[in-house]
């Protein structure tokens, strides 16, 4: 099966490594002939020419944004003109992206268009106009996780979303999410991503877990943006620091840090968080630490929570989204339900029984085993995939 798959950036983050991990198992299975179309180069674009993977770079762009508004109502039309220019330039970059990129893709003669992310419009426009089916990855709660509003509003959204032959949500409640754009449930097939394969689980459980008893260090990675709950866990860590000072946070990852920073200055935990910024190596970052923090607002799966649990940590997140799928509270891991005072329970809890974290941890990584790897995700978006070819 020739694929043609349009992911919505250029780096290495969860979205683009579950691509990858997908793409490579279903090409050592002989199913797919894969072609990756990303808007620029960057740190994927160089794994896949390692991988031997043929890419084109397009220089298309998401059909979402953040609309900010303020002020009084004449500045809030001013505002919305801007947005909507700002709409009309992403739009045209794309259509001139789309026009170029057409004739190479007659000349590859793909079966099958995916689109690895609902910010990427690109896609399923390639396959109207190439008369082949289109696949949907719905990896995100573009409303409720990043605020994002659609270029296209809601109701030119829900008709995109509706013309593909299959959508597959990587949770129950992105599916369920979905049903409110009217995509009939039966088009819609739940894969949970894949993390790591079951030879790496196996080498993981070996791999050493001592860490440092003078201290408590949780760990949070992932893009730093106001939905993903940066700040909140640094809040929650002033509050535990009040009864165990040894407390740490370790926060990895780039975006908007400069609330961050000022949240760990009034707070005055200089000494305390250590902003690591982009990890080439978490797994090894990992296993330094005590336990995991997701303080993340739906998260439609959470891969950085279950990489945690597969090296053994003991995981800490928000009843939200997908999240709750993935944590079963007081069995391989701990859920909050509202704010960082609820978070700093769950932390201090985790500190104070550390034979209790240990047992979570261990829990953490066998349920990490047996439903997150690659081999079954790849499995069940092979089906999807063949569903999608069908008449």
């Amino acid at each position: 099966m020739r694929l043609v798959s349009f992911t919505h950036y250029a780096e290495l983050y969860g979205a683009n490594r579950s691509l990858l991990e997908m793409l490579l198992e279903l090409r050592e299975r002989g199913v797919v002939e894969p072609l990756v179309v990303v808007p620029r180069e960057g740190p994927l674009t160089k794994r896949l020419q390692h991988e031997r993977i043929p890419f084109r770079a397009a220089p298309f762009e998401p059909w979402m944004s953040e609309r900010y508004y303020g002020g009084r109502l004449y500045h809030h039309i001013a505002q919305w003109i801007r947005h909507e220019r700002a709409a009309r330039r992403r739009k045209s970059a794309s259509d001139a992206a789309l026009r170029k990129l057409i004739p190479e893709l007659r000349e590859w003669k793909p079966e099958l268009l995916h689109s690895n992310s609902l910010a990427v419009s690109i896609g399923w426009r390639a396959a109207q106009q190439l008369g082949i089916p289109h696949v949907w990855h719905a990896r995100e709660f573009p409303e409720q996780h990043y605020g994002l509003t659609y270029d296209a509003g809601r109701g030119g959204y829900a008709r995109a979303l509706r013309s593909a032959k299959k959508v597959v949500a990587i949770s129950q409640a992105l599916k369920n999410d979905l049903g409110r754009f009217g995509v009939p449930a039966d088009r819609i097939d739940v894969v949970p991503n894949g993390v790591f394969r079951a030879s790496t689980y196996a080498s993981l459980a070996k791999r050493d877990r001592s860490t440092d008893l003078a201290t408590f260090t949780f760990f949070q990675i992932g893009l730093i943006h106001p939905s993903k709950g940066q700040m909140e866990t640094v809040r929650a860590l002033a509050l535990v620091r009040k009864q165990r000072p040894e407390a740490r946070l370790i926060i990895a990852g780039t975006g908007r840090d400069r609330e961050l920073l000022a949240t760990i200055i009034r707070t005055g935990q200089q000494d305390a968080v250590e902003l690591a910024g982009y990890v080439e190596d978490p797994i090894s970052m990992m296993f330094k630490c005590d336990a995991f923090v997701s303080a993340s607002r739906w998260e439609a799966f959470g891969r950085a929570m279950v990489e945690a649990m597969a090296c053994g940590l003991p995981v800490i997140g928000h009843a939200s989204g997908g999240t709750t799928e993935i944590l079963h509270d007081g069995k391989n891991g701990l859920v909050y339900k509202k704010d960082e005072c609820d978070l700093s329970e769950a932390m201090l809890k985790l500190m104070n029984d550390r034979e209790a974290a240990r047992i979570m941890g261990e829990q953490a990584h066998l349920s990490a085993r047996d439903n997150f790897t690659v081999e079954r995700s790849a499995e069940a978006f092979e089906r999807s995939l063949h569903n999608a070819m069908m008449p």
